[in-house]
């Protein structure tokens, strides 16, 4: 576990896991998204804990869109 971020399990549905990964990459900063289990459509989100709110408003926005299950949080 990195003790410098705020790791999310989120399960998606797994074709929306590129998605995801674009989403977050034009957002700098706010979290690295790393696939677990692609055949699951199960990513990790590694949050900096500046970004933790920010983060948790654009998966607020994701989830009205796609199907956005957070599982995990360490």
């Amino acid at each position: 576990m990195h003790t410098d971020s705020i790791q999310w399990q989120v399960e998606v549905d797994k074709k929306d896991i590129a998605y995801i990964v674009s989403i977050f990459e034009g957002y700098d900063c706010l979290a690295i998204v790393r696939t677990i289990d692609p055949s699951r459509g199960l990513i990790e989100l590694m949050i900096s804990p500046d970004f933790l709110e920010d983060t948790r408003r654009l998966t607020e926005a994701l989830s009205k869109e796609i199907p956005f299950n957070i599982i995990k949080v360490q």
